[in-house]
């Protein structure tokens, strides 16, 4: 076995590899091309490989490049999990390959990132698409409320929701200089609106037998089944539902000292576009009287009276996450009749 640890960069990849018996293989710097990478893996010879490599945005190129030859594996680390490596004394590109690959050596590495494939490979980079978009729109949308705010207007909150915001923005008394701002804004606004819609409607068109069966969870759509669908893929690389809302930054941060247990807001290490979109679909649950959300309004009911609204709704959202998690493990859709309290 080889153990190949590799820095990648824009500009280059810094390779690392050692044998079994930690004697070095290679070390140097490749270009970042596809065919730099079958040169170095030929070069490494006919052992089996491991590749080892931190996720980043060149992370699909790379693993479909090197998954397609014989004799490679792959073990692609979450930068999180590598923080000691950026915090030890002497970090350098050189550096941390090397660590990788006698940590791939010991087996010692942090859990493997989980490389989506095919249609839900799709699926995500639309979702992560949509989302950009949608996160530049909000930016301008909120600098709009903030040239508003220097002219002495406060917008309401739910102000650009409305189907005429421009149209009653303009009739608004405001200086003519931030006339013309407010007009350059407005048509990046329609811009990105339409970039988003046109997304959200490639994202509904994704057909997925997975994706119905989260359709029939209460608060669910069409884009949130999906949007949970792209996050959580292949349930079965979870340990427990505990495991799946962690990975959708659902779960509250514990700090633990002696016998003190002390359990704060949630942690935000995980998809937000999954935290985003379930809690958008338990205020909607909150709201729902329908026999098949009665056990997760009841559930909200509770919470609610005694920690409150807010964090009820986190709760809630958490507990619609736990839920796929267990009808997408058992291929079954949602059943409200596993959630009602069993009569003694």
């Amino acid at each position: 076995m080889i153990y190949v640890g590799m820095d990648v960069s824009s500009k280059s990849f810094v390779v690392h590899a050692i044998n079994e018996k930690k004697q070095l293989v290679f070390r140097g710097e490749i270009p970042p091309s596809r065919s730099e990478l079958r040169k170095l893996m030929g070069r490494l010879g006919r052992e089996t490989k491991l590749v080892v490599f931190e996720a980043g945005n060149q992370m699909k190129w790379i693993a479909l490049t090197l998954k397609k030859m014989r004799g490679v594996h792959l073990h692609i680390v979450h930068p999180n999990e590598m923080k000691w490596i950026s915090e030890s004394s002497g970090k350098t590109d050189s550096v941390d390959a090397r660590k990788m690959a006698e940590l791939a050596r010991g087996d010692l590495l942090p859990r493997a990132v989980h490389v989506v494939e095919g249609s839900v490979r799709d699926l995500r980079e639309l979702v992560s698409a949509r989302q950009t978009l949608q996160s530049k729109r909000v930016a301008l949308i909120n600098t709009v409320r903030g040239y508003m705010l220097q002219e002495g207007v406060r917008l309401p909150e739910k102000f650009f929701q409305r189907a005429d915001w421009w149209e009653q923005l303009e009739r608004m008394k405001v200086g003519e200089t931030t006339k013309a701002i407010l007009s350059a804004f407005h048509l990046s606004v329609v811009v990105l609106e339409d970039a988003e819609r046109d997304l959200t409607d490639r994202i509904l068109a994704v057909e997925d037998e997975r994706a119905e069966l989260l359709d029939t969870i209460p608060g669910y759509g069409g884009l949130s089944a999906r949007v949970v669908l792209s996050a959580l893929d292949n349930v079965e690389r979870f340990d427990n539902k505990k495991a799946a809302a962690k990975y959708g930054a659902l779960s509250p941060t514990i700090r633990q000292s002696g016998s003190v247990t002390h359990v704060g807001r949630i942690n935000f290490d995980g998809r937000h576009e999954v935290r985003r979109v379930l809690l958008q679909a338990a205020h909607t649950v909150a709201r729902t009287k329908s026999y098949g959300a009665k056990p997760l309004r009841d559930f909200y009911e509770r919470v609610e009276k005694k920690r409150g609204k807010k964090t009820a709704i986190v709760a809630l959202a958490r507990k619609l996450l736990t839920i796929a998690f267990g009808v997408l493990k058992s291929g079954e859709p949602y059943d409200p009749e596993k959630l009602m309290p069993r009569a003694a």
